[in-house]
């Protein structure tokens, strides 16, 4: 009979367990300003700015990852949005540049994502 009593005190210990863990950050559409980066050449060599805006450019536009470094000084990997991509291409073709994002912020594990709902250079 105590073995009937433990089983639901366990299971419930763990739920209100599970439940004080903190949710991944989720959030509707966020601004960010800052450079679109291609995360290749940023992330290997710290390559970014000016000098490095032509290799960006054609790193993007062959498939390397893109991000966003943030005035923040957060870097935010780009995502498309699977109902329509075409405001990831437009950041997409902004790699080397400075640029405005609007989209959607998931956070997790440390990584800052930005599902592109518009963006336009500054």
């Amino acid at each position: 009979m105590r073995r009937w009593i433990q089983t639901p005190s366990i299971l419930v210990l763990a739920l209100l367990a599970a439940a004080a863990l903190p949710a991944p950050a989720q959030g509707g559409d966020i601004t960010v300003s800052g450079e679109v980066l291609d995360l290749a050449c940023y992330i290997g060599q710290g390559a970014k700015g000016p000098d490095h805006a032509k290799c960006a450019q054609k790193c993007a536009e062959q498939g390397q990852p893109i991000g966003l470094l943030g005035a923040d000084g957060k870097v935010y990997v780009l995502f498309a949005d699977h109902a329509d991509a075409s405001p990831y291409e437009k950041a997409k073709a902004l790699a080397g540049a400075k640029a405005e994002i609007k989209g959607e912020l998931a956070t997790k594990d440390g990584i800052n994502g930005l599902t592109v709902h518009f963006a336009k250079k500054i």
